[in-house]
């Protein structure tokens, strides 16, 4: 590898590409803008040139993957030029721009030119300069928002007028190059059946269940089948009718006709993360495409689903979450059934119930002969591995050699915060110009092996605490039940086989290596 590493970054959002239709900001235009400002630049001449382009990402923050990438090359000092087209291009977040180019590049020992901006770290007084950019980066980041806010009343609006926007029309419907719904004569007739048998009683599973003996094809399926391009996760190669699907069929007003949009928004303007709408904020265009079900229907099954009763959550049983059957590999939620008078927890898997194709365990395993399993299993490989004595004194001598692990995790911290300090004052006296970039380099680069190497110890207290924890968990539990906290420790899964018999998977390789 060269020496010097030039980092060309690419960046166009979605909304740049699609609704402006902004040429300007193309991936093909940014390149060959940066690739000319390089081939024009002698200095460069013999580098290595690295691109990262995050192609429909979002400037407004730093979570993109090729940038994050590009950070971390930067972090191990293998790049020492960053080139963008404009500033808009390397974020339109005002503040995290300013940070970057005014700390943490210089800190770094970065330089980062901007081609249309006329910016370079090298040669411009970055204290006159600085205003313009962060000028730039505050129109950028208002754009952004604003942008962002756009977006959502053009949404809005095609909403109100009952058009269906979204990548995918629901199960029962397809989308028109109008962007209308229409039934789907196919499965517009199994939504119907469904709705019909949940208003007779007829339970969410055995819904499942005659659905999956006829052969007909789940929603995921039905578009395998027809050749559709479909982001869905599925535990199977296969997927088959369950109750969660079922649910969501018989709680989705569209199917009434009515067009529904905004359950979620972003949390803040043109973030990728989205928080739940109240109902009351929600967009509903009454009679906007063909209803495939009655309004008067839809209301009868979903009043049966408010009328039942919601207990209490419980405290988490010890191998809640844990349980997964082996054939289908669904997980296993734990029921309680009546046994001798008492209530008692059963892992059962579902999935027999809605179909036979995986081979799923018949019968019910009882939780507290799972418990008990797992509980002999860990006690004998303690006494395969220990006598009475040395566990006694184990115990004694772990709580004496954790106390000593926590006073030094304490104490490197504290001393990873004074080294951070310094740091931070090297910085302001070489930005103040009362010390050399030289000085600056050498004592930052000092310092940060100081606080890798403290890091590191950090990491091997911490590693030994969690190990002497593991054992006196495990050695105080010897004589007891089993705890949430002993399983979240030691188990990572418990597999029900076909036969009823039982696959454990530890957390730990070697278990000797936890005494």
């Amino acid at each position: 590898m060269a020496e010097k590493v030039v980092a060309l970054y690419f960046r166009v959002s979605k909304e740049d590409n699609h609704t402006f239709q902004n040429e300007s900001n193309s991936i093909i235009s940014q390149r060959k803008i940066l690739m000319e400002y390089i081939q024009n630049s002698k200095e460069f001449s013999g580098d290595l040139v690295i691109e990262f382009c995050d192609d429909g990402f979002s400037g407004i923050n730093f979570s993109r993957p090729e940038v994050q990438k590009l950070f971390s090359l930067v972090k191990k000092g293998v790049v020492s030029c960053i080139i963008v087209k404009d500033f808009s291009r390397f974020g339109r977040n005002y503040i995290e721009v300013g940070n970057y180019l005014e700390q943490v590049f210089p800190f770094l020992g970065i330089r980062f030119i901007s081609v249309n901006d006329g910016f370079d770290s090298k040669v411009c007084d970055f204290t006159k300069e600085y205003f313009d950019i962060s000028f730039k980066n505050l129109v950028y980041d208002l754009y952004s928002k604003d942008l962002s806010n756009k977006v959502s009343s053009v949404r809005h609006s095609k909403a109100a007028q009952g058009k269906f926007f979204t990548a995918y029309a629901p199960y029962g419907y397809l989308k028109t190059a109008g962007q209308k719904l229409v039934p789907d004569n196919e499965a517009a007739l199994i939504v119907q059946r469904i709705f019909n048998m949940a208003r007779e009683g007829v339970p969410k599973a055995h819904i499942a269940k005659i659905l999956n003996n006829e052969g007909i094809p789940s929603p995921f399926m039905l578009r395998k089948l027809r050749g559709e391009k479909f982001p869905c996760k599925t535990v199977n190669k296969k997927s088959v009718w369950g109750t969660a699907a079922i649910v969501s069929i018989l709680k989705d007003q569209r199917y009434t006709g009515d067009a529904v949009y905004g359950k979620v928004k972003p949390k803040v303007a043109g973030s990728r993360q989205n928080c739940i709408v109240p109902r009351e904020q929600w967009v509903i265009v009454p009679n906007a495409n063909p209803a495939i079900i009655s309004h008067e229907e839809f209301e009868t099954v979903n009043a049966m689903f408010r009328k039942r009763i919601h207990y209490q959550k419980k405290k988490a049983a010890p191998l809640a979450g844990m349980v997964c059957c082996a054939e289908c590999k669904h997980t296993i939620s734990r029921v309680e059934r009546r046994k001798m008078g008492e209530q008692v927890g059963v892992y059962r898997c579902s999935m027999q119930n809605i179909t036979k194709e995986f081979g799923c365990c018949p019968i019910g395993i009882e939780e507290g002969k799972i418990e008990n399993a797992i509980m002999q299993l860990l006690k004998k490989m303690v006494y395969v591995s220990l006598d009475n004595e040395i566990i006694s004194r184990a115990k004694n001598s772990n709580n004496k050699k954790i106390a000593e692990a926590e006073g030094l995790v304490v104490k490197y911290k504290k001393e990873i915060g004074r080294l951070g300090k310094l740091k931070r004052i090297k910085y302001e006296l070489y930005k103040d110009k009362l010390i050399l970039q030289e000085e600056f380099i050498k004592e930052k680069i000092m310092l940060d092996k100081r606080i890798e190497k403290i890091q590191l110890d950090i990491k091997g207290q911490e590693h030994i605490l969690d190990k002497l924890k593991e054992v006196n968990i495990l050695k105080l539990g010897l004589d007891k039940s089993l705890t949430r906290e002993i399983a979240e420790v030691f188990i990572g899964r418990i597999f029900i086989c076909r036969d009823g018999s039982l696959r454990i998977q530890w957390k730990f390789k070697n278990f000797l290596a936890l005494l």
